[in-house]
């Protein structure tokens, strides 16, 4: 028996952009968390081993901490993107 990886690839992507992809607050949510992630994971754990010593074990929790930040504030950003395009949309009715 094989699996048509190919096949449960196309639906995992559909699911990961339908639920990552579909409006501007997700797109800008999405796009700071990554951006979040690879700041974090490139300024972080040089700082945390020179500045902590041996804490090294325990930088991805600074990672992560970045990571959400970055996030909320690209939540934040696409709340205000679509609500200004709501209320443009609206005076433009009246």
């Amino acid at each position: 028996m094989s699996f048509d990886l190919r096949a449960a690839g196309r639906i995992v992507r559909a699911k990961i952009i339908r639920h990552t992809w579909t409006n501007t607050q997700q797109r800008w949510t999405t796009s700071f968390a990554v951006g979040g992630l690879v700041l974090g994971g490139i300024a972080v754990p040089p700082f945390g081993i020179a500045v902590f010593g041996t804490a090294f074990a325990g930088w991805w929790i600074a990672v992560l901490f970045v990571t959400l930040f970055c996030g909320l504030v690209g939540n934040r950003f696409g709340i205000g993107r679509e609500k200004a395009a709501l209320e443009r949309a609206d005076t433009r009715r009246k």
